[in-house]
């Protein structure tokens, strides 16, 4: 029977897509709802984790409790890296209580403020940062700098206002959006300062910028393309205007992009419009619906957060090193198919039943229905 149940195995393995097989070989990214600051948990295939940014504090630890139970469910007990990427209060004021809860081996940030700005503000949001390090380990990153981390390839493309000088591994071709109008978005402030990130997993390629504003985009992206193009863009700065322009957008010609919003904040009309007319755009997702935004939202399946009060339910994203990944939703579990994955089939688990001798599964489907492959679990 054992040798019945060998050989079922490995028929029913022939039918399964390689995102099941692998799915020990899978980069696990969340983007926490923090209604309208920025975090984000990350968990390669070689177990480290990194958690990007922390959101707000207050309000009764909610953003808190919102990270705390993304890192629970991938199983995160310590963080490997906790990177801030800029000292606006959104971002950096709420580590030290996520901290409390979930410590980190190592602190990234884009080290000492420069003379001038809301230095006054920025100091306080920083202070229960640079107390709850203490002792530990603090790296300062710069433009160029790489991050080391396991099974994950992350490049530092901007830092403390500037930009990588040199085009990365495949980019440098003159940008055609070069010319691109660039609007007045007001006075230089600690957006500026954004530490951008480019991550690659195998063929995959994700770019996230935070806050980063439109004139150092220019500086980055103009008269050449210096980072290339991605296949999943984090839409900076909530949705902003003051980011996001095409020559940044259009020239990176993302497939997918996930815009970080709030009801209130961010998700600004003209970035709709910049993100709808880029290139090769197959999908855009929200945390939340934009109030301002009215009928330029994406449809709901693909909106987090779609009424008040907020649930502050999140969007997830698994990637293959094959270059597929899968967007999901997780206010209803809607998600889009990898790219070049077509079964219906996320997950498999086979229990044999000595007693009885009989073959249990569980599969679980994208979507329910006769491609679920229900019939094999039949012993």
């Amino acid at each position: 029977m054992k040798l019945i149940l060998k050989t079922w195995f490995a028929c029913l393995l022939t039918f399964l897509p390689p995102a099941v097989l692998s799915a020990a070989d899978t980069l696990e990214i969340t983007v926490v709802d923090t209604e309208g600051g920025k975090a984000m948990v990350m968990l390669t295939p070689d177990g480290e984790s990194m958690l990007v940014d922390a959101g707000f504090p207050g309000s009764n630890d909610r953003d808190t409790k919102r990270i705390v139970a993304a890192a629970a469910e991938l199983q995160i007990k310590q963080f490997d890296y906790i990177l801030v990427t800029h000292y606006d209060g959104d971002h950096v004021a709420n580590i030290a209580s996520v901290d409390t809860r979930i410590p980190a081996k190592v602190f990234l940030d884009r080290g000492p403020l420069q003379p001038g700005g809301n230095q006054g503000g920025i100091q306080r949001n920083m202070k229960s940062y640079l107390e709850r390090i203490g002792g530990r380990k603090r790296v300062t990153l710069k433009a160029g700098d790489e991050i080391p981390c396991k099974g994950l390839k992350v490049t530092v493309l901007t830092a403390s206002g500037e930009v990588i000088k040199k085009p990365l591994p495949g980019a440098g071709k003159p940008n055609q959006f070069a010319d691109s109008p660039q609007p007045d978005i007001g006075p230089q402030d600690e957006n500026a300062n954004c530490i951008g990130l480019l991550y690659e997993f195998g063929k995959f390629r994700m770019a996230d910028f935070a806050d980063l504003l439109q004139t150092q985009e220019f500086a980055l992206m103009t008269p050449d393309n210096l980072v290339g193009t991605v296949d999943l863009f984090m839409v900076s700065h909530h949705g902003s205007f003051r980011s996001n322009n095409q020559v940044l957008v259009h020239a990176l010609h993302p497939k997918v992009a996930i815009m970080n919003n709030g009801a209130r904040k961010g998700g600004d009309p003209v970035t709709f419009d910049t993100l709808k007319a880029s290139p090769g755009l197959l999908d855009l997702w929200q945390l939340h619906t934009s109030l301002s935004a009215k009928d330029k939202n994406a449809p709901a399946d693909f909106i987090a957060n779609t009424q008040e009060p907020c649930e502050g339910k999140a969007i997830k994203v698994s990637v293959q090193r094959n270059g597929t990944f899968t967007v999901t939703n997780m206010r209803n579990q809607f998600s889009n198919a990898p790219r070049s994955v077509k079964s219906n089939v996320l997950s498999l688990s086979v229990r044999w039943e000595e007693d009885s001798a009989r073959v249990h599964c569980l599969l679980r489907c994208r979507q329910p229905g006769p491609s679920c492959l229900l019939s094999l679990c039949r012993s």
